[in-house]
């Protein structure tokens, strides 16, 4: 779950999930892997910059 206030953020996320849902249905595996593991991280890093700067 993402978890920022910045609506520049959730709309980079939402661009990059919906390229995701576009490898997964054109049957491009690898990449999506790939596209998933990088959200993941950028996520994850996200929200654990957001609990140090509060």
């Amino acid at each position: 779950m993402l978890m920022t206030n910045s609506k520049i953020i959730a709309a980079c996320f939402t661009i990059l999930y919906a390229i995701l849902i576009y490898l997964v249905f054109a049957g491009q595996m690898t990449a999506a892997m790939y596209v998933m593991a990088i959200g993941m991280f950028l996520e994850s890093l996200t929200c654990l910059i957001n609990c140090f700067r509060k």
